[in-house]
């Protein structure tokens, strides 16, 4: 349907803009992507837009062996963060980056039991970050655990990634071959054409299907054949030198 072509040190999230302008002429209803797009911003927009995010499932980030964001309850009454000993991680600052900033009390974590499994700061002072948009990310989790989600998500894996495998194993996609970004969008849409054209032709199994006699294929067919011999003569008459 839409493709983009990008360099290597762009996240998937910041290409989304511009892959999303060639997809919502096709006014979709759902938006199935992977872990790279779940970001707040992509999960808002698309929220605004009326179209449904599925996303897969993340794992928890943070260190082994230590406590989890999840440990950490938001009480969005108080704009405040709760820890696991019932201390308040109270609001301090947003950053440039849309991440709003909770942050302990360093004197009562100097004596917490659970400071050793819940942070190495220097100064006794957990910070728990919370993004402005957060909660359109949460309503993606919901929609996530919702009748059917599921299934869409894995229809996702056995088409759309099974694509990818068969272009880089057998369409010479697993590395750039070409110089500049309008060569490789011609190299990728060509491919991404013959994967469609394949497909077509695996549905079209079993159907009834109507060839037409098209003379100029004929003419492009022996006009191939008459170089193919010239080429074979030429090498026998080189080979014979």
């Amino acid at each position: 349907m839409a493709y983009t072509v990008e360099a290597g040190n762009i996240h998937d999230s910041q290409a989304f803009p511009a892959l999303f302008a060639k997809l919502e002429p096709f006014s979709p209803e759902f938006i199935i992507a992977d872990s790279g797009y779940k970001t707040p911003s992509i999960a808002k927009f698309l929220l605004e837009k009326g179209i449904t995010p599925v996303f897969p499932y993340t794992r928890p980030r943070g260190k082994r062996g230590f406590l989890r964001p999840r440990d950490f309850v938001y009480d969005e009454h108080f704009d405040c963060y709760l820890c696991p000993e019932n201390q308040v991680l109270t609001y301090r600052t947003t950053t440039r980056e849309g991440y709003r900033e909770y942050k302990s009390n360093p004197e009562i974590c100097k004596t917490c039991p659970l400071l050793a499994i819940c942070t190495e700061s220097r100064q006794h002072q957990k910070v728990v970050v919370r993004h402005i948009w957060k909660d359109a990310l949460e309503i993606c989790e919901d929609i996530r655990h919702q009748s059917g989600m599921m299934e869409r998500y894995q229809h996702r894996k056995e088409t759309i990634e099974r694509l990818f495998g068969t272009a880089k194993e057998y369409h010479n996609l697993r590395y750039t071959r070409e110089k500049g970004k309008s060569k490789m969008e011609d190299k990728v849409g060509l491919t991404l054409a013959c994967l469609n054209i394949k497909k077509l032709v695996k549905m079209m199994v079993g159907k009834t299907c109507y060839f037409i006699q098209i003379p100029q294929y004929y003419w492009i067919m022996g006009e191939l054949s008459v170089n193919i011999k010239k080429d074979k003569h030429q090498k026998r008459c080189l080979s014979s030198f």
